[in-house]
C-alpha cells in the first residue's frame, strides 16, 4: 500500500519489522502522483509519502522512520543542506542531466535515477529506490569479498598425538576420514602406524614422505597433495615436540587446505587477467556507483581511481537516461546482458565513445548492479559518421563515386559506379577496388591518396578504366582520405574524360595542321603570289597597277599574321621559365623595327635609363606589336610616347598613341579569352601581346579617351646584374 502527501500506509518490513518507507520530495505533483501508483500497484510491502514542503520532509527525516529519502534536486531549498544532513540513503529523482547537477548534492547522494516517461520504467524505478535501500544494509559488496582469500583459520584440520614408532594414542579425526571428506582415491593400509598410512598417501611425492619421516621435526609446515577422484586436496602438515618430562610423544595436525590453495590459484589468475586485459572491466552497484574497476578501464578515461564515485559523473549529456534504459529492457526480458555504445568524458575534457557489455547482477530476482566490459570505439563510432555523412553525397553524385575503408574494401558505392562496372551496389559492397578495376589503376589511386594525405587536400590521376561492353573509357579520378590518418579510409569520385581527351587529341591535330599550313603552304604561297604581284605593278599602270599594289599590301599583312600566329604557338608551347631584359633596348629596338615601315610617325621615347624587368623570352615582340598597333591605328601621321616609370619591386611600361584606339570589340575578345563567329579581333597582334604579358607575370590594361589610347604594362623587376 501507499500513500502520497502527508499519508503513509503499512506494507513492506524491512529488518526490524517495520514497513519500508519512501519520503519522496519534489514540487511535481504529477510525479508524485504517477510514482505513488505505481508502488501502490506493483509493491504492497512499502510505503510512500510524497510531499512539495521541505520543512515537513526534515521534520519526517528527524522522525527516524524513514527508511529512503527521494529528492528532485532542482527543489526550490537548500537540497544541499537537505541531502548532505540525512542519514538514511539519498536518491535523486531527476530529468537534469548529471553534469548538471550541484557536485555537492551528487556527492551526497548514493543514487540518481533518470525520470521515467513511459510508464513501463516506473517500475525499474522502484526497483532502484528499494535498492538504495538494501545496498545500505550490505556493508560490503559480494563481489568485493569475492576478491578475499579464504581464511586458512576457516578450514578443518585434525590433531595426532603419536609416539616416534608412529603409534597413534589419541586423535580428533582419523586420517581415514580427512580423506574422505575429500574423496581421495588412495587406500589407506590397515596399520596402526601413523606414518605408514601417510607414506603410502605419498607415494607419488617422495620429496614429501622424507621431510614427514625424517630424524628431525620439520621446521616450516609441509604441505602435500594427494589424488582425489576428479582432481586433488592440498593440505598443509606440520609437527611439533613435546617437552622430555612429557615423554617422546609429537603433536600432529594436518589442515585441510584445499579451498584456500583453489581459492589462492584462482585469486591470482584473476589478478593476472584483470591486470593484463585490454579491455576495461568495471563493477557497479545497484544505486550505479563504481565497485570496482580495472587499470584499463581507469586508462580508458584518464582517471586514477573512480571507485565510490557515480557513473554519471564520466557520462556525457543524455547517456545516463540510456544505460538506464537498457538496464530495464534486460529487467523485463529473458536477456540478462545487452551491447550499448555510450559516450564518456576524460578526465581532459574530451569525449570517448565507449562500447559497453552491460551484465546483470541479480541476487533472488533484485537488481544488485552490473558488471561491464568496456572497449574504446570512438574512431569507430567517428568513422560511422563520417560515412554517414558521406553517404547522401556519394549515392546522389551523378559521377561514379564510392567511399573505401583502409583496406580498399567498398563501404558505399554509388549506382553510377556499379553501372559502370555491369554490377550492381550490394554485389559491390564489401569488395575490393582490385576485383573490379584493373591493377595498374588501382596503383594509380594509391599513389594519388598518398599524395592526398601528404598535403591534406584532394588528389587526382587519370585513369583508364574497361566498361561492360570492353570498351576504355578515361577518367579523371579525385581523391582524398577520410581522415587524420592512413587507417581512415578514403573517397573518390570518378569524371569521365573520355570525349574531353578525343577533342583533345582533335585539337592538337587540328594545330599541327594548321601550324604547318601556316608555316609552309600558306607562308609559301603568299611568297608567291605577292613576288607575282610585284611584277604586275611595275608592267601595269592606272587602275590596274593600283589592284597589283594591294595585292602586295594583303600579301604582306598576311605574311605578317601568319608569323605572329607562329610566334603565339611558340609561346604557348613554351615551358621556359622568365629572363631578366634591359626594357630601354626593348624598346629602342622596337621602335627601330617599326619606324622602318612606319617612318612618318613620330616616336618620343623617354626611357633613358637600363630597367631590368622580369619577362618571357618573347617580350620584345609584344613591345613591338603595341607600336606598331599605335601606328597603324592612327588615320592622319601618327604620335607615339613610351615612357617606363620603377617602383620598388614593379616596373610600369606606357605606350600612348593619339589615335582613335582600340575598338570595344577588340578588348572583349581579349577579356573574355575567346574567338565567337559573332565577336572576334581584327587580327593575332593582340592576342600574341596577351600571351606574352601573361607568361611574363605582368598585367595589360587599355585606356581611350577622345585623346587617344594609353596601353599600360606593369611587370616585376629584375637585378640588372642578371640583364640577358
Amino acid at each position: 500500500m501507499t500513500g502520497s502527501d502527508d499519508d503513509t500506509d503499512d506494507g513492506r518490513e524491512d529488518s526490524d519489522g517495520s514497513a519500508v518507507l519512501i519520503l519522496h520530495l519534489d514540487p511535481d505533483e504529477t510525479v508524485r502522483s504517477r510514482l505513488a501508483d505505481v508502488i501502490d500497484r506493483t509493491a504492497d510491502d512499502v510505503a510512500y509519502e510524497g510531499t512539495d514542503d521541505a520543512e515537513r520532509t526534515h521534520e519526517r527525516l528527524s522522525e527516524g522512520d524513514v527508511d529512503v529519502l527521494v529528492v528532485e534536486p532542482d527543489a526550490p531549498t537548500d537540497v544541499t543542506d537537505l541531502v548532505t544532513g540525512a542519514d538514511v540513503p539519498v536518491a535523486l529523482y531527476t530529468s537534469l542531466e548529471p553534469n548538471d547537477v550541484d557536485p555537492a548534492v551528487s556527492g551526497a547522494a548514493d543514487t540518481l535515477v533518470e525520470k521515467w516517461t513511459a510508464e513501463e520504467g516506473l517500475d525499474f524505478v522502484v526497483e532502484k529506490l528499494l535498492g538504495a535501500v538494501r545496498t545500505a544494509a550490505e556493508a560490503e559488496s559480494r563481489f568485493t569479498r569475492s576478491f578475499d582469500r579464504v581464511d586458512p583459520d576457516t578450514q578443518s584440520s585434525s590433531s595426532f598425538l603419536v609416539y616416534e614408532d608412529g603409534t597413534v594414542i589419541w586423535e580428533t579425526t582419523t586420517l581415514e576420514e580427512i580423506f574422505d571428506r575429500r574423496d581421495v582415491s588412495v587406500t589407506l593400509p590397515e596399520t596402526p602406524n601413523f606414518y605408514k598410512q601417510l607414506s603410502a598417501a605419498l607415494t607419488h611425492d617422495p620429496e614429501a614422505i622424507r621431510t614427514i619421516r625424517g630424524t628431525d621435526i620439520p621446521e616450516e609446515p609441509t604441505r602435500f597433495t594427494v589424488p582425489t577422484a576428479d582432481s586433488e586436496a592440498c593440505f598443509r602438515y606440520s609437527e611439533h615436540e613435546f617437552p622430555e618430562t612429557v615423554g617422546p610423544l609429537r603433536l600432529v595436525v594436518i589442515e585441510d587446505v584445499t579451498w584456500s590453495a583453489r581459492s589462492g590459484a584462482r585469486y591470482e589468475l584473476l589478478e593476472l587477467l584483470d591486470r593484463h586485459v585490454q579491455d576495461g572491466i568495471s563493477v557497479v552497484d545497484a544505486n550505479g556507483r563504481v565497485q570496482y574497476h580495472n587499470e584499463s578501464f581507469a586508462d580508458l578515461l584518464g582517471h586514477e581511481d573512480m571507485v565510490g564515485e557515480h557513473t554519471a559523473t564520466f557520462m556525457a549529456d543524455g547517456e545516463l537516461a540510456s544505460g538506464q534504459r537498457l538496464i530495464q529492457r534486460l529487467r523485463t526480458t529473458s536477456q540478462d546482458s545487452g551491447v550499448i555504445d555510450m559516450t564518456f568524458e576524460t578526465a581532459d575534457g574530451d569525449e570517448r565513445t565507449l562500447a559497453v557489455h552491460f551484465s546483470v547482477r541479480e541476487d533472488d530476482d533484485e537488481y544488485e548492479g552490473l558488471v561491464n566490459v568496456a572497449r574504446d570505439v570512438t574512431e569507430r563510432r567517428d568513422h560511422e559518421r563520417t560515412l554517414e555523412r558521406y553517404r547522401r553525397l556519394v549515392e546522389s553524385a551523378g559521377d561514379p563515386m564510392y567511399v573505401v575503408d583502409d583496406d580498399c574494401r567498398v563501404e558505399i558505392c554509388n549506382e553510377a559506379l556499379a553501372s559502370l562496372f555491369d554490377s550492381s551496389r550490394e554485389a559491390l559492397d564489401g569488395a575490393r577496388l582490385a576485383e573490379f578495376v584493373p591493377e595498374e589503376a588501382v596503383e594509380q589511386t594509391v599513389a594519388a591518396l598518398d599524395r592526398a594525405r601528404e598535403t591534406g587536400e584532394s588528389a587526382t590521376c587519370d585513369l583508364e578504366l574497361p566498361d561492360a561492353d570492353g570498351q576504355v573509357r578515361q577518367f579523371e579520378a579525385t581523391v582524398a582520405g577520410l581522415g587524420d590518418t592512413d587507417a581512415a579510409g578514403s573517397v573518390g569520385i570518378l569524371h569521365e574524360v573520355t570525349e574531353r581527351e578525343r577533342r583533345e587529341d582533335e585539337l592538337d591535330l587540328l594545330k599541327q595542321v594548321l601550324t604547318r599550313v601556316l608555316r609552309h603552304d600558306v607562308r609559301t604561297g603568299l611568297t608567291v603570289v605577292r613576288g607575282q604581284a610585284e611584277v604586275l605593278a611595275e608592267r601595269t599602270t592606272g587602275e590596274e597597277r593600283q589592284m597589283a599594289e594591294t595585292i602586295v599590301d594583303r600579301s604582306e599583312e598576311l605574311v605578317g599574321t601568319a608569323e605572329k600566329a607562329r610566334a603565339i604557338e611558340r609561346v604557348i608551347d613554351s615551358d621556359e621559365g622568365r629572363v631578366t631584359l634591359d626594357l630601354r633596348s626593348v624598346v629602342n629596338r622596337s621602335v627601330a623595327n617599326v619606324s622602318a615601315v612606319h617612318s612618318a610617325a613620330e616616336y618620343d621615347v623617354r626611357v633613358t635609363e637600363r630597367v631590368p624587368v622580369r619577362v618571357h623570352r618573347a617580350f620584345p615582340y609584344a613591345v613591338e606589336n603595341l607600336i606598331e598597333n599605335a601606328v597603324t591605328h592612327c588615320e592622319d601621321d601618327a604620335s607615339v610616347t613610351v615612357s617606363a616609370t620603377a617602383d620598388g619591386d614593379s616596373v610600369t611600361l606606357r605606350i600612348e598613341d593619339d589615335g582613335p584606339g582600340i575598338s570595344q570589340e577588340e578588348l572583349d575578345v581579349l577579356d573574355e579569352r575567346e574567338e565567337t563567329p559573332l565577336k572576334h579581333g581584327t587580327g593575332v597582334g593582340l592576342w600574341l601581346v596577351s600571351w606574352v604579358v601573361d607568361r611574363s607575370g605582368g598585367e595589360l590594361s587599355f585606356d581611350t579617351d577622345a585623346a587617344g589610347t594609353t596601353v599600360t604594362v606593369r611587370l616585376d623587376a629584375g637585378d640588372a646584374g642578371d640583364v640577358a
